[in-house]
């Protein structure tokens, strides 16, 4: 949400909105891209480095690892608030995401939003 200090969007890829932290400054900016993969690609071009997220699916997951400098990280599944995330984010209290623990999201994320996708989402 545009708001100061608005909870994490639970799926990535239907976020309406993205926290931008420059020069440790939020900016908050409405989402232009529909679906994960062009969110991904509208972040490349933004700029983004790191990644804080709930929920991904396979597709902006790989999309990610493709552009080979992107940091992942996992908030959680629980509702977090952007202050709260950013606090864990600089205490190092975050799970960087690798392959085997995006498994881990991405199963969890199939299980919850099953919507007669074939594509692996």
């Amino acid at each position: 949400m545009n708001k100061e200090n608005p909870p994490l969007a639970p799926l990535f890829g239907k976020a309406k909105w993205f926290a931008f932290i420059r020069n440790n400054q939020i900016e908050i900016t409405a989402n232009p891209a529909h679906g994960g993969k062009a969110v991904v690609e509208w972040l490349v071009k933004e700029g983004v480095n790191i990644v804080i997220f709930q929920e991904m699916g396979l597709s902006p997951y790989e999309k990610i690892k493709d552009t080979g400098d992107m940091a992942l990280f996992h908030a959680g599944y629980e509702r977090i608030l952007l202050a709260d995330v950013l606090e864990k984010f600089q205490q190092n209290s975050l799970q960087m995401i690798n392959d085997t623990n995006m498994a881990e999201v991405i199963a969890r994320h199939e299980t919850k939003h099953s919507h007669g996708h074939t594509d692996g989402h």
